[in-house]
């Protein structure tokens, strides 16, 4: 009878693993605290690497008009910009933000080229105020628009855009 009762009693607590320390509850907190952290890490990842993908993108297609003679700067900085843009929304849409919100394509489309030009006005402020204002290095608006813009537009995005 004593190993029956042993048995029962390992069968009844076999998830102590995820019990809190002196409880036996289980540690739901802690688990979906855990879920959401790691879903935000690999979001951050796959932003950094379309963000990343995207931009190499709107700079070379960029030096290949200028050294092609295609366009002047102005017109292949657009061009350029708009098919980083959509190869950035269709990246984040498809890979970086895939299981997020009901809401149509289209909507998520607008609210991401929102952010994209938040993004834009946050990283000509600091171009303007760094290096003309203060007149600092440009190496500390390029700190800036490599950390800061990028932080809050995964922000947004992640919480506004995607939802």
């Amino acid at each position: 009878m004593r190993n029956n009762r042993n048995s029962r009693h390992k069968k009844k607590y076999s998830h102590k693993k995820h019990l809190l320390p002196g409880s036996n509850r289980p540690a739901k907190k802690n688990i979906v605290a855990d879920q959401r952290f790691r879903k935000t890490a690999w979001q951050v990842f796959n932003f950094a690497i379309v963000g990343g993908l995207a931009t190499a993108t709107h700079t070379g297609l960029f030096i290949f008009m200028m050294e092609t003679h295609f366009a002047k700067a102005l017109q292949a900085n657009f061009i350029a910009f708009s098919v980083a843009f959509l190869i950035s929304f269709l990246g984040q849409y498809h890979w970086t933000f895939r299981n997020s919100g009901d809401s149509h394509w289209a909507k998520k489309m607008a609210k991401f080229m929102v952010v994209a030009l938040i993004g834009l006005g946050l990283n000509t402020s600091a171009v303007y105020i760094i290096v003309d204002q203060l007149l600092l290095s440009y190496n500390y608006a390029a700190l800036f628009m490599s950390t800061v813009v990028p932080a809050t537009t995964f922000i947004i995005n992640k919480k506004w855009a995607f939802t």
